[in-house]
């Protein structure tokens, strides 16, 4: 008896001792215009790419993901180790974050490093829904190196953008087409031609 008052006692301290770490997404519709033409895209926060989400190893996260669009959503924590009940994955580890609904993700944080996150929902992240997480390491570390663990982490996303829907990309890439190719080579023959008129000599 006196054994599991012992246990459920450090169950409460470390519960207690943990720092929880809240975060609010709204994800909406929005429209960009990054070549000439309005697309529709989704902005979490009026932002693309997502918030970078910021903790310490030890924290709990708790993020609240309030779906504002017309069709439902979800989130994949790319590279953490996390219970499977937070996957993100619709109809497998949850069901898809309704429109007009909000979801908790809970997790305790029990590793470092920069990882990202994005919706698993359909093409939903080729239009917007991808970000950073950045996990710090803790400065009672034993492996926490002064002056270099402590310098701020500044992530860079690489992305790109298409003006077609990302769903016609898709089937044409299955279909095999060789019209995205063929864009390509279109696009290096007018940059060979870009480069040849810069290094003319006067």
């Amino acid at each position: 008896m006196l054994q599991i008052a012992l246990l459920l006692l450090l169950f409460i301290q470390s519960n207690i001792a943990q720092k929880v770490v809240r975060y609010d997404l709204y994800v909406q519709d929005t429209i960009v215009n990054f070549t000439g033409k309005s697309r529709r895209a989704i902005a979490v926060n009026g932002m693309i790419p997502m918030p970078t989400l910021t903790f310490t190893e030890g924290d709990t996260a708790e993020i609240y993901v309030h779906n504002k669009m017309k069709e439902s959503t979800s989130l994949h924590w790319h590279g953490l180790w996390l219970p499977n009940t937070e996957d993100g994955v619709p109809y497998v580890t949850q069901m898809p974050i309704e429109p007009n609904t909000t979801y908790l993700y809970r997790f305790p944080l029990i590793q470092n490093g920069t990882h990202w996150y994005h919706s698993h929902s359909g093409l939903q992240e080729q239009i917007g829904m991808y970000g950073s997480f950045i996990i710090n390491k803790r400065l009672d570390d034993k492996k926490f190196r002064q002056g270099i663990d402590d310098l701020p982490t500044i992530p860079i996303i690489l992305s790109e953008w298409t003006d077609y829907d990302p769903d016609n990309v898709h089937r044409m890439l299955h279909n095999a087409t060789d019209w995205f190719a063929i864009k390509k080579d279109r696009h290096k023959v007018m940059l060979r031609q870009l480069v040849k008129v810069i290094s003319r000599p006067n």
